[in-house]
């Protein structure tokens, strides 16, 4: 009798050990994953809203320069653009574009990462950012028109890449806002890769379709990423962790399941801050969102009058312009 309790504590003990020791494994395995995801969104996570730096790369590539009124410059076998409004109207419209749709689909993925998971979410739209950056090594001109297959491909991976980032933070409970304020900051840093290009091909280092491979390289980061640190909805290659449910949204639960009024009006809903509603009101929640939005507005639009803007004031003087 003595023995086989000995052999049952002993169970108990070497069962509570390996527990703790997978919940260690766990806790590093997210703490992992959120550094490699804080990486690849400021890697990925918002490049269009700094288009606007190539504008004199892509210039001195010819891109789109038939756009332009040719004159021939005396004594000189080269030709010179006078005036290349045109011109950059075309990479206006492709970076409006390309920031548009970095906003606009952001419900339709919503409804996919709930209907089929982040991993597969993102593994789809990992081809997408291959395509993006894909045209923009082989953009030449005469094929002027890949400017835009690559600001709508990369705004749809890149958007991809923050929402499926942004989702992540529900493996965590009490550290869920501090993570998403780190996304957040990676999101927005992004915005510069473009202006390091411009430096990087100004100062001759690498060519605009060098870099391009580079970062068409990182859809191995993505679909990484996506195997590691993200789930789907198939009983498949699972990660060990499970999605940790809010405690208030759980006694939320309770208390709507334990209502005895089955009819209730849609309105009092409203009134009395239930389900969506209590965080729609909430006045966190609407700081932080009119915050967000007088923030990001001047990098949206920035990101297209700019260069036109100085190009103007410096009387289309491209050498003062950069």
């Amino acid at each position: 009798m003595e023995k086989s309790n000995a052999n049952n504590l002993t169970n108990t003990i070497v069962g509570d050990g390996e527990r703790k020791a997978a919940t260690t494994g766990c806790q590093m395995q997210k703490w992992i994953g959120v550094i490699c995801l804080l990486i690849e969104v400021n890697l990925i996570g918002g490049n269009i809203f700094g288009f606007s730096a190539l504008y004199s790369v892509l210039e001195e590539q010819g891109i789109y320069a038939m756009n332009c009124n040719q004159s021939t410059v005396m004594n000189s076998t080269s030709v010179k653009p006078t005036s290349c409004d045109s011109q950059t109207h075309q990479y206006e419209n492709a970076s409006t574009l390309g920031i548009a749709l970095y906003c606009l689909p952001a419900t339709l993925l919503g409804v996919l990462i709930d209907r089929f998971g982040c991993r597969f979410t993102k593994l789809i739209l990992v081809i997408f950012h291959v395509i993006g950056w894909l045209t923009l090594a082989l953009i030449k001109p005469g094929t002027d028109y890949l400017l835009y297959i690559h600001t709508v491909c990369t705004s749809l991976a890149s958007t991809t890449v923050l929402l499926t980032a942004a989702t992540s933070v529900i493996y965590f409970s009490k550290t869920r806002a501090f993570i998403s304020t780190l996304y957040t900051g990676a999101f927005i840093s992004s915005a510069m890769w473009y202006s390091i290009f411009q430096v990087i091909v100004d100062k001759n280092l690498l060519t605009l379709t060098q870099l391009s491979y580079i970062w068409m390289s990182f859809g191995g980061i993505m679909i990484f990423t996506s195997f590691l640190f993200l789930d789907w909805n198939f009983p498949v290659l699972n990660l060990p962790y499970k999605p940790i449910e809010d405690p208030e949204q759980q006694l939320e639960t309770t208390a709507l399941s334990t209502e005895t009024d089955d009819k209730m009006k849609w309105y009092t809903n409203i009134y009395r801050r239930r389900g969506v509603w209590k965080h729609l009101l909430s006045p966190l929640y609407i700081l932080v969102v009119l915050d967000l939005g007088f923030l990001l507005l001047p990098s949206s639009l920035l990101a297209v009058v700019w260069y036109p803007w100085v190009y103007y004031i410096t009387n289309q003087n491209t050498s003062l312009g950069k």
